[in-house]
């Protein structure tokens, strides 16, 4: 990596820089719970079924950025009062980055229970927060 002084990097902050990816090891053949992942194959009844609806889907538009078709069939299966938001991401990583960016001020405190995700901390710095793992025993 240069160090001329004229790289990207000068503008990235160090706390933001100092961030490593976390590690995800290798679980083998144990089925990885915490991840919510399906450790059987689909069968071949429901992959097709999936292979047809995927067909019907414009893959050269961006989908609906409010997933509004999403939100009210959610709505409408989990009863949910139309005076209540719900709040959609992609996966948990995105959900905690939404909430974190929405609140977050120099000396504000993440706090999460600890053991916990990793993703709580990692936010926490990059939102330029501090982060409090609260012990569960």
């Amino acid at each position: 990596m240069s160090t001329d002084g004229n790289t990207p990097q000068r503008w990235i902050r160090p706390e933001v820089q100092a961030l490593r990816a976390y590690h995800v090891p290798d679980p083998g053949e144990l089925v990885k719970l915490d991840a919510m992942e399906n450790p059987y194959r689909w069968p071949d009844e429901l992959v097709e079924q999936w292979l047809d609806v995927l067909r019907k889907v414009e893959l050269n538009r961006y989908p609906d950025p409010g997933a509004q078709a999403l939100s009210a069939l959610l709505r409408q299966t989990m009863q949910v009062p139309e005076d209540r938001q719900l709040l959609l991401g992609n996966g948990s990583d995105e959900l905690i980055q939404m909430l974190a960016l929405a609140v977050a001020q120099p000396g504000r405190v993440i706090m999460a229970p600890d053991p916990t995700f990793v993703m709580y901390r990692m936010i926490a710095e990059v939102t330029g927060m501090s982060y409090q793992g609260v012990p569960l025993a």
